[in-house]
């Protein structure tokens, strides 16, 4: 008898030594996901600042490409305004040296 009660209480020693072996492990895990809750956090609020600021500096790379852009679109306009000019003031001088209308245009009954 006194060798299965030394055995019983060999087993709960060792039963008590795995509890507080999980109980540590339980702890180290706790620890870890707190470890990275405070990364996720800092993560979360780095994002915060760098999206804004990542922004600010496309949109200005962007509005520098932009700007040759719309210069580009307005010298074009303006080329093509003056080519239509040119082509009607060629016409108008042709036309009055042949005698003819000195305006282009339909003609009035």
């Amino acid at each position: 008898m006194n060798d299965l009660q030394a055995r019983k209480k060999e087993l709960l020693l060792e039963s008590e030594l795995n509890r507080q072996l999980l109980r540590l492990e339980a702890d180290h895990l706790r620890v870890r996901v707190q470890q990275y809750q405070r990364a996720s956090d800092w993560i979360e609020t780095g994002w915060k600042w760098a999206a804004p600021v990542a922004g600010f500096l496309f949109a200005r790379q962007i509005s520098a490409k932009a700007a040759w852009l719309s210069k580009g679109s307005a010298l074009f306009t303006l080329a093509r305004r003056l080519w239509a000019a040119w082509r009607s003031s060629g016409r108008t001088s042709q036309e009055s040296n042949e005698g003819g209308p000195a305006t282009s245009g339909p003609e009035r009954l």
